[in-house]
Formats: structure tokens, sequence, C-alpha cells
């Protein structure tokens, strides 16, 4: 079997340790300050020690902006009850979980690793490592990169509490880069030339080969230049660019889903083009009917009484469409000469 194909089996494992840990019930918190966010979960938790199996049955509900006769409120919805097993191994001092959700009650090939109780004696507190382990090929695999979450189980007779901690500081630390060498900034030197083609959350991903190969390539002479904005020549036109504000943070509502705004304006003649796009997962203080025109509402979710609801995930404001003919005024082969857009954007 191939490395590649091996990640693929281990991106979905990890999708499914990570929904099935997920704490999704009301005993959580989440700040942006210092101290990182912690969420916990309890469920009821039965164990087969003959057959080294764990069955836990969770009682689920999350907090969810609902939209209801019209207007948006902010409530808990019951979504019901879920009773999951894995089949469990020591190996060593580590822990080994196997899910039977998925085939049937098969097991699957690959098993999340933990650190932390004692060997031989399932009840305590494990802490996941990130790593998975398959009993065919005997190896594991571990997660590339930072993590930004810890992940703990503390099982004991009748219960098990899942925790998971999101630094949420870190992940933003880590976050500053050289906008001007995004590759949505080679985005819209290429959109100067006729390409539309922007990827905005391309602001937060490192692309400084391709933005120096376009420089060379359109004989761009750059005048003035730092991390943030950008000042230079393309076809005998004088343009600057500048961002403003780019901001990637992980939502609060800990699902590990990324929360991002970027504020840029690129400028030529009397003419200044301005994207403002934010894209924030929903949370307490977003759900407003004042936002109704911002809110990603198509969405539907059954809850444990059988009722569908309707709910807003996020919280979207974007001019791309705008920014786009605006660009497109400025462009050097434009006839307007940069002598101003006739848009809202002005």
């Amino acid at each position: 079997m191939t490395i590649l194909s091996l990640s693929f089996k281990l991106f979905f494992l990890y999708a499914f340790v990570t929904i099935t840990f997920l704490a999704c019930s009301d005993n959580s918190s989440s700040s942006a300050g210092d101290e990182p966010a912690v969420s916990t979960k309890t469920s009821a938790l039965e164990v087969d020690e003959e057959h080294n199996i764990i069955t836990w049955t969770t009682e689920n509900s999350k907090d969810m902006c609902l939209l209801e006769n019209g207007s948006f409120t902010w409530k808990t919805v019951n979504l019901g009850f879920s009773k999951e097993s894995a089949r469990y191994e020591f190996r060593g001092d580590t822990l080994v979980l196997y899910s039977l959700v998925y085939k049937n009650g098969e097991q699957e090939r690959f098993g999340r690793m933990y650190l932390g109780g004692t060997a031989g004696n399932i009840y305590g507190t494990w802490k996941a490592l990130f790593c998975d382990f398959d009993p065919v090929e005997k190896n594991t695999f571990c997660a590339t990169g930072d993590v930004f979450t810890t992940k703990t189980i503390t099982l004991s007779k009748g219960e098990m509490i899942t925790g998971t901690q999101y630094d949420f500081e870190r992940y933003s630390a880590q976050k500053s880069g050289n906008l001007v060498l995004s590759e949505l900034t080679a985005d819209i030197l290429r959109a100067l030339k006729g390409t539309f083609e922007l990827y905005i959350p391309g602001a937060f991903v490192d692309d400084s080969a391709r933005v120096l190969s376009l420089i060379q390539e359109y004989k761009i002479t750059t005048v003035s230049q730092t991390k943030t904005s950008i000042n230079f020549k393309m076809d005998g036109k004088e343009y600057a660019l500048k961002y403003n504000e780019a901001e990637e943070t992980l939502a609060k509502d800990g699902s590990e889903k990324v929360n991002r705004t970027v504020k840029l304006e690129l400028s030529s003649g009397k003419t200044t083009c301005n994207l403002d796009f934010e894209r924030t997962f929903m949370e307490k203080s977003l759900c407003k009917s004042e936002n109704k025109d911002y809110l990603d509402i198509n969405r539907k979710i059954i809850d444990g009484q059988g009722n569908t609801l309707e709910y807003a995930v996020a919280y979207l404001a974007n001019n791309q469409e705008e920014f786009e003919k605006c660009v497109k005024s400025v462009s050097p082969a434009s006839s307007s000469n940069g002598q101003g857009y006739d848009g809202e954007l002005n």
C-alpha cells in the first residue's frame, strides 16, 4: 500500500476521531485571551474487558443560531443520543483505540494512540498523541506540523469524559507572515493582466516563488516593498497594493474551523479598489437579525425530537465581485487610464 493511500485513510480516521471526541455540549468555555479554551463532554460508558471493547453513549447538544419565524435566536439545541464503540489494545504503555462505527461494526484498520494512563488498565486519563497505528504494517503515522489542540479522554466506572483544549493565541501568533508574497498577491497581479481567479484565503498562503516569477514575467518594477505593502510599475502604470488587515483565527465554538478577515486596497491614479472579506463562524454576538444579509443560513439539521431546524453557520461579508470590476478598470488594458471607477468602491 502506498504512503499516499495511507494518508487518505489516516485523514478519514482523524476526522472520525475528532468528530467523535469533539465537545458539542454546553459544558464548555471559549476565550481569545491568554489562557487556552477547554471544552468537555460526558458520556455513559460500558466496558467489555473480556473482548476489549468500550461503548459510550452521549446526549449531544450544540449552541446554534436558529432562524425562527424570520428572526435569529441563539439557542442550545438537543441533537439526541449517539452510541459509539471502539476496540482497545495496549502496546507497551500506549493505548490504541480502533473505531467499530464503520463497516457494520468491523474494526477500522488504523487505531488512534494515547499515552498517560496505566498500561493494561483502560481506566484513567489518556492524552491523544495525534498518531495512528497500523497493526498490519506495524507502522506508526503522526500528524506533521504544529498541533494547536490537546485532546484527552478520562475513563472511570460508567463514565467517559472527553476534553479538548484550544490554544487560540498560539495559533494566531504563528500566522503572521509576508502578505505581499502570498498567493492572493499573485492572483491580483494576474488579475491586472486579465485572469480573474482570486482566492482570498490565499492571503495566508506563502507563494513567494510565484509572485517573484510573475514580477519577472510581467516586467514589473518594484518601487518600494514591505511585508504588507508594495508600490510597483507595470506596463507604464503605477500601482500601490496595501494589506490593511489579514487575520486568521480559530473559531470560538471549539470546532477547529478557521475564521478569516482580509481587508486590502489596490490603488492606481485616482482610483482605489477596496477588498473587504470576513468569514466568521457563528457565535452568539453575531446571531442578530440586523446581520441577516450576511449570515450563511442555507443549512438544516434535525434535532433530537425529529424537528427540522434552519440555522446560520457563519457571518460572511465579501465584496469580491465589485473589487474585481474595479481592478479591471485600472488594469493596463483598461481605457480609463486611472481616471476613476464609477462603481461603489471609490
